[in-house]
């Protein structure tokens, strides 16, 4: 059984082009795992919208119960990372979709996708200011600028993108590792009591500043002004800072990724070329396998008590990595899918909301924000996790109920059309 594609390859997703956004024009597996993964990534940032500083990460800082670690492990299992690094791999595949058919064309592809890429900077250094510190749209304009270059070398076969990837993750994961291992090493030797004093002295007062942070966050949180939070940010963290960051921090991480999503798209594993069956197989084992891995890191945090340096290092060390099978396995099934969920009720929503993701992603930021922070109803470090899932839950309803809808009367979601109209310095038609 292979999966087939009644859309022709030399009309598919003109979204990235200045033509009609047609539906019948698009790669609809394309748009119903974005759709799916800007649903997913909003249980990731709502527990960061709910929650102050590192309780996020830790769960017992704000309360300590049976039911708040529960959740931080569903959470650890099919949320965390999970979404994020979807996204990532999508950006890399609508990359590469950009710029061929900018080629084919006859366009500067490189040209208007840097421009494209700036304006994202833009509005990503906004969001990251106005609204939410764990903005990810400033990330990939910054990655995107170094992914560009290497796909127009059209001689790299996709072996070497994927090569390229794998040599990135490795190194993203030393680091990564390497950095959070210190701190993680001086409590493992406070909690078996094989600390030298100064070991034990710079512990205590590294945990002593981590707790204090989180509870600093709160009570700002409470009680800061929008103008304020947002001033805070900007003082802590510039979208120049923030750039430089991304760069230096976890840059090779984002850009392994988007590398695999561009060798996917070009080996039309979005446009349904593979092998079905074998496609559900190995995505099944990816899942599987990456959510032993997670259990496995969740119980042994749990086992910790939650120490805050244990916590991080092995919700950080090598995550990316081991979440990779899961993601690639996601995008898998839903691929698969595609044809007889797309017609679907479910189907045609989640696709709609995969065409308005930058909107839903951006909107998401504007509305629940105001429920949780002091400028609006207060309710930070007040509602427990299995609270936050009716909001998420509230988030995905009005994110399945608007989409489709709104693009049954205007040809783009409001964000995608202004991006379009700066990148082509156009002004293209709205309503339908």
């Amino acid at each position: 059984m292979r999966m087939t594609s009644a859309v022709p390859t030399d009309v598919m997703d003109v979204a990235a082009t200045p033509d009609e956004p047609a539906p019948a024009g698009r790669i609809q597996s394309l748009d119903l795992v974005r759709g799916f993964a800007v649903l997913g990534i909003l249980a990731a940032n709502m527990v960061a919208f709910a929650l102050p500083g590192s309780a996020h990460r830790v769960p017992t800082m704000i309360e300590d119960t049976f039911a708040e670690k529960l959740f931080w492990l569903i959470n650890l299992l099919l949320v965390d990372g999970k979404m994020r690094g979807l996204f990532t791999v999508l950006f890399g595949a609508g990359v590469v979709l950009f710029l061929e058919h900018a080629r084919a064309k006859g366009g500067k592809g490189w040209w208007l996708q840097y421009r494209r890429l700036f304006w994202l900077w833009v509005f990503g250094s906004l969001h990251f200011v106005l609204f939410f510190e764990g903005d990810i749209l400033l990330d990939y304009a910054v990655v995107g600028a170094f992914l560009v270059p290497i796909l127009l070398i059209r001689r790299i076969p996709n072996w070497g993108l994927v090569a390229l990837a794998a040599a990135l993750l490795i190194w993203d994961g030393w680091a990564v590792t390497t950095y959070f291992d210190r701190n993680h090493q001086k409590e493992l030797a406070v909690s078996t009591g094989t600390a030298d004093v100064q070991t034990a002295h710079d512990y205590a007062d590294w945990r002593e500043e981590f707790e204090s942070e989180t509870r600093e966050a709160l009570e700002f949180d409470r009680g800061a002004n929008f103008i304020e939070m947002a001033q805070d940010r900007h003082k802590y963290d510039t979208p120049i800072s923030r750039t430089t960051f991304v760069i230096m921090a976890y840059g090779a991480g984002y850009l392994g990724l988007m590398l695999i999503g561009a060798a996917l798209y070009r080996a039309g594993f979005f446009t349904g070329n593979w092998n079905a069956r074998k496609v559900t197989l190995w995505s099944g084992v990816g899942i599987a396998f990456s959510l032993v891995v997670a259990l496995g890191l969740g119980l042994t945090i749990w086992q910790s008590d939650f120490a805050p340096a244990t916590t991080y290092f092995y919700t950080y060390a090598w995550s990316p990595q081991y979440r990779l099978p899961m993601v690639l396995g996601m995008a898998g099934l839903l691929v698969v899918v595609t044809p007889k969920l797309g017609p679907t009720w479910l189907g045609e929503r989640l696709s709609a909301a995969g065409r308005m993701a930058f909107t839903n992603y951006i909107a998401m930021s504007v509305i629940f924000p105001g429920l949780f922070h002091g400028w609006g109803f207060g309710l930070i470090a007040q509602v427990p996790r299995w609270g936050i899932w009716l909001f998420v839950f509230a988030g995905w309803a009005l994110m399945l109920g608007w989409s489709k809808p709104w693009l049954e009367r205007y040809r783009f979601g409001p964000l995608e059309w202004l991006w379009r109209c700066l990148t082509y310095w156009k002004l293209f038609a709205f309503r339908r």
